[in-house]
């Protein structure tokens, strides 16, 4: 009876599929070949970042992100109270900009996409 294999977190991250690289060498391309060869795709590594970035969702068009680290009990007490007044975390946290902003004076701006 064999234990199965234990999970490696350096393998994970460091797999083929993680990483892009391929195994085997890429294929070397001679003279021969060139007349009839297909358009050979730049490296990974040269490709701007423009190229490789993801498009954003609508919803995020002309956004910014705003990141807030808390308290685990915080987090869930958030959750919490999206699940009892059926809002998602993101609706939960409008709400808490908008009363932040209305309490000092500077109006209800955020707004829910």
């Amino acid at each position: 009876m064999s234990a199965a294999p234990r999970f490696s977190l350096r393998a994970a991250v460091t797999d083929s599929v993680s990483t892009g690289r391929r195994d085997e060498p890429p294929a070397v391309v001679t003279p021969e070949d060139t007349s009839e060869a297909a358009p050979v795709q730049a490296p990974a590594a040269s490709r701007s970042i423009k190229d490789t970035k993801t498009k954003r969702p609508a919803t995020r068009q002309g956004a910014r992100g705003i990141t807030v680290w808390v308290e685990p009990e915080v987090y869930r007490m958030i959750k919490l109270v999206g699940l009892d007044t059926d809002m998602t975390t993101q609706d939960v946290m409008m709400e808490a900009i908008n009363d932040l902003l209305a309490k000092r004076g500077k109006g209800r701006l955020a707004k829910t996409r």
